[in-house]
């Protein structure tokens, strides 16, 4: 572990340990200590204020969210602050590992970081009033000066800082009130904007090293293929062409420059081995998973509230219907790429865009078989991310690339290896079933999913059998809504297909499954489906607010223009609240989203305008995957390799408006990024229900005629 004292030696400048309540892998290990030390805020003699983060900065603008709140809580102008991701180490470790995800960004470092800060603060203005052997509490810390009120006596905290550093940190240092923030609940340019405008910023696929070629991945395209060999001779013709590379997975073509490699991966005649699932399809993946469904298939059991039987037979009638949603791609605009470098002591220095940078580190010291220390792991912005760079699976090649032709390579897949070999959110089905009295409540709910485990496929040790897969029953099983009965059951039906969380993970399906239900247990009832979310919230008032707060604000039950109608979903995911009315007519048989009004209560605020971006592009996001996204499967592969047959949203079809409503309840910080995206394609299928009086209970909507 990195103590204070050998950070601060190794700076020259105050450094704060930024503390959250988890122990260090380290400590953990050693069995004693609670020291838990997982970043460093770093104040230098320029003035400058740094922050050594474990978070990756993936575009959803976490850097500016911690930024803020350092700015405000040490006294200092945004723009003297800066945020960078650290490279791999122990203070930067929660539970053992360094990443990012699980919209954990600004949640889980909102209160370390001001006591950080605070804590930053508080030596700095002791070292002034030590200087000026004044009371410490006559002096305040703004705009990055000391100040002593009675003298006008100021101190740039540049100047300070090295005084600052011998000073013990005060355990508990008083926090700035709200008033005091200048930053923090107001809207604030970002940080890596004006970077970006101007073209600053280095992604993976912009790093440069002398000497370096290129290299293209040329993969299986049945999933889980290993490579059987290749006819080196076949891209000799190739100009530029330097070389071919057995790695896992498939083999590597280098060039001097992309082109060459990408025209090398081209002409390389390569064969894999056979596999057992050669012949797998989406239609055999379907029918296993729907098997899965009968009463007599074993499940797991992830909620019981009640007695789901005894409230069944005693109902006046059961509503059910079966729902699917396929494989989705995560789609990202920079397919995968790295470059890895070996230095003259045999370290191993790789630049790569991930959000989980130990898994990376420890993948390329097993490929080179060298232990994790001599692997130096630099993160890149990322050009997508939603999840798919959560995993390694691309590392690996690249260093096995790098140490045969012993010179510093880019490694990179092209566009039909990130749509074919890239990791996806899982199929899914669900059967859910609702029991309602004599006047229309619902006293009891059923729910049953069956699917791959998304945590076999993804966690290296993967599931054992008979365990509960989370993502699988996300949301439902904790949701507010609490009829005297609620069964949740998981149905385990693993196939070969690689996956990977996908942004809101298991929220994206389950969220569609229970909130179309819910709307179609309305209409069976003849009950107006607001009322009835109402209803089953009645002892929520957190919840009753944030659905009261979106239909107020879209409208609900006020006429529409012909043709039009307005659907409604609720889903929780990531600690935040989110409710969504879509507003939904048909134009040419195709559906069209006028408007979509967003509730989200996410507890406190630290960037409105971020969090509205978030929203703006969650509800984008999901509804591009409504709309037209899925990975068929044939022939043990993907079948959608490019855009041309997995269409994402366009400009015209975006929403004509989306309005966002964010709720301050003073509840826990919850999540952002994820939480805007499960509630629209519900909300959008609610309300063609509406239009058409069809259920719709299989995703995407491109598979089903509205003419």
């Amino acid at each position: 572990m990195i103590s204070r004292r050998e950070f601060v030696l190794g700076s020259g400048a105050l450094a704060v340990a930024v503390s959250v309540p988890l122990r260090s892998y380290a400590a953990e290990k050693a069995g004693g200590g609670d020291e838990f030390v997982t970043a460093y805020l770093e104040i230098a003699a320029d003035g400058r204020v740094t922050l050594h983060s474990p978070t990756t900065e993936m575009g959803q603008g976490t850097h500016t969210g911690h930024a803020v709140i350092i700015a405000d809580e040490l006294g200092v102008d945004l723009e003297r602050v800066s945020v960078v991701t650290a490279e791999p180490a122990d203070p930067f470790r929660r539970n053992g590992q360094m990443g990012s995800g699980g919209s954990w960004g600004v949640r889980f470092w909102y209160q370390p970081l001001r006591k950080a800060s605070a804590q930053a603060r508080e030596v700095l203005v002791a070292a002034a009033a030590a200087k000026w052997r004044v009371p410490a509490a006559e002096c305040v810390l703004e705009h990055g000066e000391v100040v002593h009120a009675g003298s006008k006596r100021r101190a740039g905290i540049g100047a300070l800082a090295a005084a600052a550093a011998a000073l013990p940190l005060p355990a508990e240092p008083a926090l700035r009130p709200r008033s005091e923030l200048r930053y923090t609940g107001r809207n604030v340019p970002r940080v890596d904007l004006g970077p970006k405008v101007r073209g600053e910023p280095v992604f993976a696929s912009d790093v440069e090293r002398t000497g370096m070629v290129f290299a293209c991945a040329v993969l299986s395209p049945v999933f889980g293929g290993e490579l059987e060999g290749f006819d080196r001779d076949s891209i000799n013709p190739v100009p530029g062409v330097l070389d071919a590379v057995a790695v896992p997975g498939g083999a590597a073509v280098v060039g001097t420059h992309t082109w060459a490699a990408m025209r090398g991966a081209e002409a390389l005649k390569v064969r894999f081995k056979p596999t057992p699932h050669d012949s797998l399809d989406s239609a055999t993946i379907s029918r296993q998973m729907r098997a899965a469904l009968a009463p007599e298939v074993s499940a797991v059991e992830a909620r019981r509230d009640g007695d789901w039987a005894a409230v069944a037979k005693a109902a006046a009638r059961v509503v059910s219907a079966d729902y699917e949603v396929p494989y989705l791609s995560h789609a990202p605009m920079e397919p995968w790429n790295c470059t890895v470098e070996i230095d003259g002591d045999g370290v191993i220095h790789i630049w790569a865009p991930v959000q989980t940078q130990d898994r990376n580190r420890n993948a390329a010291a097993a490929a080179a078989g060298v232990p994790p220390e001599k692997v130096r792991l630099h993160t890149t912005l990322l050009g997508g991310g939603f999840g798919r760079r959560l995993g390694s699976d691309g590392i690996a090649a690249a260093v096995v690339t790098a140490r045969a032709v012993k010179r510093p390579v880019k490694f990179f897949w092209r566009r039909e290896e990130e749509f074919g070999q890239g990791w996806y959110r899982p199929a899914q089905v669900a059967r859910m079933e609702a029991a309602l009295d004599a006047e229309g409540h619902v006293t009891g709910l059923r729910v049953r999913t069956a699917g791959p485990a998304l945590s076999n496929s993804f966690s290296a040790q993967g599931l054992p059998a008979g365990q509960l897969d989370g993502s699988s029953v996300q949301t439902i099983r904790e949701s507010r809504y609490k009829p005297s009965a609620f069964l949740v059951e998981w149905a385990r039906v693993d196939q070969p297909v690689p996956m990977a969380p996908w942004r809101s993970v298991g929220a994206t399906q389950n969220g569609y499954f229970l909130e179309s239900f819910i709307d179609e247990v309305a209409r069976a009832a003849s009950r107006d489906p607001y009322e009835l979310r109402r209803e089953l919230l009645a002892h929520d008032p957190r919840a009753l607010k944030v659905i009261e707060t979106v239909t107020k604000a879209a409208g609900w039950g006020k006429p529409l223009p012909a043709g039009r109608a307005r659907g409604m979903a609720f889903v929780e995911s990531y600690g935040s609240l989110c409710a969504e009315v879509a507003e939904v007519s048909l134009r040419d048989g195709r559906p069209v989203v006028h408007r979509v009004v967003c509730a989200l209560d996410c507890g406190s605020v630290v960037l409105p305008d971020g969090v509205r971006s978030q929203v703006e592009g969650g509800i984008v996001q999901g509804l591009s995957a409504a709309m037209g996204e899925a990975v068929r499967i044939e022939q043990g592969r993907a079948a959608d390799r490019n855009f041309d047959t997995y269409p994402l949203l366009r400009f015209t079809e975006s929403p004509e408006r989306i309005e966002t409503i964010v709720i301050e309840s003073g509840e826990t910080m919850g999540g952002v990024g994820e939480p805007p995206l499960p509630p629209i394609a519900p909300a959008v299928v609610n309300a063609l229900a509406a239009l058409t009086g069809k259920p719709i209970r299989e995703l995407p909507l491109s598979r089903h005629s509205f003419a």
